[in-house]
């Protein structure tokens, strides 16, 4: 009888501790909170970062405005095997001078304890002349 009741405790252990930590998830965050000015005519290299979640690549999109700023987004390593949409580069350089807008979309994975989670950022770029 103790036996039973002693892997009746440890599977309702197990139940709640997984309850417990798909109530826990951690939200995504997308860091830097801005991205540096750039000058008109330089090189602008940038990193952004999503923590919280292995990010999916099939919710990726972003948006660059004006469309011919100069300025390109990626993810590191991409067109190698090792693609991290969790880490995204910002390069080129500025062909206008005013301002550039970035917005990013996108999601991360789900595991077996929490859903996946979407985020949405915008960065606005001042160029300088």
């Amino acid at each position: 009888m103790k036996k039973i009741r002693y892997h009746l405790m440890l599977i309702i252990g197990f139940f709640v501790t997984s309850v417990l930590t798909g109530c826990f998830c951690d939200r995504v965050e997308v860091r830097p909170k801005t991205l540096p000015n750039a000058t008109f005519g330089t090189p602008y290299f940038a990193k952004i970062q999503v923590f919280g979640g292995h990010a999916n690549r099939h919710d990726f999109y972003y948006d660059i405005q004006p469309e011919k700023s100069g300025l390109e987004l990626s993810p590191r390593g991409l067109g190698t095997e090792h693609v991290s949409y969790n880490n995204i580069e910002v390069k080129g350089t500025p062909k206008i001078a005013g301002t550039i807008t970035i917005e990013l979309f996108g999601g991360t994975y789900g595991t077996n304890t929490c859903l996946g989670k979407p985020y949405n950022k915008v960065y606005t770029i001042k160029v300088e002349e």
